[in-house]
């Protein structure tokens, strides 16, 4: 990382400036010299930082925003600028500043997903130790209670083993995608969504709902065919979920020009435009309550996410409330 450097005179106007700091402030430094940084930089956190380290001596730093063609974070350094012997001039300060945006969004990231983990772990744990205080404080002791608190207690051992087993498999897609391990080979969509599709038939049974794939049987592209089964799985598996009784589900694969479409598309409550952008997230729910009645872990769709893109494809989603939603997976296609 290259840091933007700024020397500052005491009246706050630009002295010098290097050319990544110039970059941070989308220009060159021929455009920025002479200039007042305040001017340049309108920030009043940045402000105070220099006019403690003028006023002081101090060393102050911190993180700020600014706002060029869109917002950065800038985390900047002030510091009285020395002579050649290393003592304060006295009539200046140094500005040493580092993009750290992405940095920040990461820790952001990382900060979420832990207090989901632990929302979503903490949840099914409250019940089980509910349950089990229950039995010790005698419930035990009638064999239909106890029964019915045992069922409950293994219901929530399954959705934390699920929660697991979808994080377990998060980490190895992104382990793979890091390290470019995936061994991809040409195979046939249509084996591998009929295959997807027996997997989800006995909950699709339930609702009585119907599932049509449509698919040239010779279409073919370059896949990990066990892990795109997964992907498959994880979109009808949703579709069935949020789909009425007695309806269909259409899942269609196609060439189209150098790609591959594969799409799931439902006739269920569909998804209100605001919750779009956020869909293949981590833990995001549209409907928390609905979503933890229908079951799952809040990671499906991310897993789908990290699939396709470990494929070099990409996944979109399309929907509209009360009429439905279409999930569309986009590949490469096959070199014949």
């Amino acid at each position: 990382m290259v840091e933007g450097v700024v020397a500052l005179d005491s009246d706050e106007c630009i002295l010098h400036l290097n050319a990544a700091a110039a970059r941070l402030l989308s220009g060159t430094p021929d455009q920025f010299q002479g200039r007042s940084i305040q001017e340049v930089m309108r920030n009043r956190e940045l402000h105070q930082m220099i006019q403690a380290a003028m006023a002081k001596g101090d060393v102050t730093g911190g993180d700020v925003a600014l706002y060029q063609n869109s917002e950065i974070i800038i985390s900047a350094r002030c510091s009285p600028l020395l002579d050649a012997g290393g003592g304060e001039r006295g009539d200046g300060v140094v500005l040493v500043m580092n993009d750290v945006t992405q940095l920040r969004r990461l820790e952001t990231i990382r900060s979420d997903f832990a207090a989901n983990v632990s929302h979503e772990i903490k949840t099914p744990l409250t019940a089980i130790q509910g349950f089990v205080e229950t039995l010790c404080d005698g419930a035990v002791a009638d064999p239909d209670e106890a029964q019915k608190f045992l069922q409950i207690i293994a219901r929530h051992v399954k959705r934390l083993a699920a929660i697991v087993d979808d994080l377990m498999q998060l980490a190895r897609l992104e382990q793979d995608e890091q390290r470019r391990r995936l061994h991809l080979k040409s195979d046939l969509l249509c084996a591998m969504l009929s295959a997807a599709e027996q997997l989800c038939r006995p909950k699709a049974d339930e609702k009585n709902i119907t599932i049509q794939i449509n698919c040239d049987q010779s279409l073919s592209a370059p896949i990990d065919a066990d892990l795109m089964e997964q992907a498959a799985v994880n979109l009808i598996d949703n579709a069935i979920k949020y789909s009425a009784e007695g309806s269909s589900i259409s899942v269609q694969a196609m060439a189209v020009d150098e790609r591959i479409q594969i799409r799931f598309q439902d006739q269920g409550i569909g998804i209100a435009e605001k919750h779009l952008p956020r869909l293949f997230e981590r833990f995001y729910r549209v409907d928390k309550a609905r979503s933890r009645r229908v079951g799952g872990t809040g990671l499906g769709l991310s897993i789908v996410k990290h699939i396709v893109q470990a494929h070099e494809g990409t996944v979109t989603v399309e929907s509209t409330l009360g009429k439905g939603s279409t999930f569309t997976i986009h590949l490469p296609r096959a070199t014949p």
